[in-house]
């Protein structure tokens, strides 16, 4: 099995933590809130059999360091294309879930002759664009949004009071799990872990803040269709099939949804995200 490793770099300013597994085309996997690379941890094996799988903790989260601004996705995304520019890289796969999903959208949007080919777990390009109203039911599907990124520091401060509480209501609730019991013990230990490291609920709920403000606008100017092959798949209990809102900004796109799935996909179905995304990026391992 290929070992994986740490390393840290210094990226745009802060400190990066990531893991690097297995030889070949890279492959890069982009987590979301309250995840850090450890949410790939049961794809990374598989994966790294064939590819070089480059796992970042995204900027605020994780073992990276936590700055005080550039929570917006497209500075995020420019993190992450640092990062493969100083690894060597001029092309790369990329694998997003979650709020990593809209940072892998502005990798590719802005970097359309580093990423080949995109996968997209339960996540849209953004939340909505400047101008654009959200449904009273999205509204109250997407509720802890709001409290994130209405007032993040407001937030910070409350949940700060009991982290371990809070994270583990997301990993075990039915509201974003098709099963409560898809994280062991030691998953949900290692999340608080990283969400307790000082910085990291105020980084996380800038994330939603800048969800709510910059990357509205960004979204809304965002016009120029990507070309290249996007893969998109919703779990079935949560966003369910989101290619329809993939093809507003992409040609190419195909997918569905995971059915008996929730919002985690990588951990609560990684044999699905395992097969679908060697046969996704199989082209690309042939032109390593």
């Amino acid at each position: 099995m290929p070992e994986i490793t740490h390393h840290q770099r210094t990226i745009n300013g802060f400190r990066m933590h990531y893991v690097t597994a297995g030889s070949g085309y890279p492959l890069v996997l982009l987590h979301g809130w309250p995840q850090s690379w450890y949410e790939w941890r049961h794809i990374i094996p598989a994966l790294a059999e064939k590819y070089t799988v480059i796992v970042p903790d995204l900027r605020g989260l994780g073992d990276s360091e936590k700055p005080q601004s550039g929570f917006d996705k497209r500075t995020m995304a420019s993190d992450v294309a640092e990062l493969v520019a100083q690894l060597g890289y001029d092309k790369v796969g990329v694998v997003g879930h979650d709020w990593g999903g809209s940072v892998a959208f502005y990798l590719a949007y802005d970097n359309r002759d580093l990423v080949e080919r995109l996968f997209i777990l339960d996540m849209i390009p953004g939340l909505i664009k400047e101008g654009d109203s959200f449904p009273l039911p999205t509204t109250l599907f997407i509720n802890h949004i709001f409290f994130h990124g209405g007032n993040p520091d407001n937030a910070t401060a409350l949940v700060s009071q009991n982290v371990d509480q809070y994270i583990r209501r997301f990993l075990t609730s039915l509201d974003f799990n098709y099963s409560p019991a898809v994280f062991s013990d030691a998953d949900i230990a290692e999340y608080v872990r990283v969400n307790s490291i000082p910085g990291s609920i105020r980084s996380g709920f800038q994330w939603y803040a800048t969800g709510l403000r910059e990357d509205t606008v960004n979204y809304k100017n965002a016009t120029q269709k990507l070309t290249i092959p996007v893969l998109a798949y919703g779990g079935s209990h949560f966003l369910g099939d989101i290619t329809p809102i993939w093809e507003d900004v992409a040609e190419n796109v195909s997918g569905g949804a995971v059915e008996n799935c929730g919002h985690f996909v990588p951990e609560e179905k990684p044999e699905f995200v395992i097969e679908k995304a060697l046969e996704f990026f199989e082209p690309l391992s042939q032109s390593a």
